[in-house]
């Protein structure tokens, strides 16, 4: 028969270490509850804490056809959302230009952007995922006469 021994047998407290300090704390509680006596509550109180309850995730995901040859050749890709948790933008064919408001895709540069020159807004390259950490309005200007497919997923939270 195997003799089972006791673990603080085995691993004594030491003096000031974490059992050590537990076990006085234990005590000095109870030694106060003892003085209160019948004046000690029966039960202790529950903590109640704060907690920001989210509605379930949604996630969306669309791709636009951009041109400067169509009609197309300014997209909102998406609207203000104050759900959104965050989204990914990226182009497949062409280079595009994404803004955050419609004057900043008007801007007229956007639409002739060649390698060197400025453009009002963040030019995107090609298989370039972008995440957007944002809430507001984002516009995608394309550069070229050629189509461009822009791919978007977006995650927001649901309503409450």
């Amino acid at each position: 028969m195997t003799e089972v021994l006791d673990p603080e047998t085995l691993f004594p407290p030491k003096s000031g270490g974490m059992v050590d300090s537990a076990r006085k704390r234990a005590q000095a509680e109870a030694g106060q509850l003892e003085a209160l006596g019948s004046d000690a509550p029966s039960v202790l109180g529950k903590m109640e804490i704060p907690v920001s309850d989210r509605a379930a995730e949604l996630a969306r995901a669309r791709t636009f056809s951009v041109s400067t040859a169509n009609n197309n050749p300014i997209v909102e890709l998406l609207g203000r959302d104050d759900n959104r948790r965050n989204a990914i933008i990226m182009t497949l064919d062409e280079p595009v230009v994404i803004s955050f408001s419609q004057q900043a895709a008007d801007d007229p540069r956007n639409a002739v952007n060649a390698a060197g020159t400025s453009a009002n807004g963040f030019v995107l390259p090609v298989n370039v995922p972008l995440p957007l950490n944002t809430r507001s309005t984002i516009y995608c200007t394309a550069t070229s006469a050629t189509a461009s497919r822009v791919s978007v997923a977006a995650f927001s939270y649901a309503e409450q």
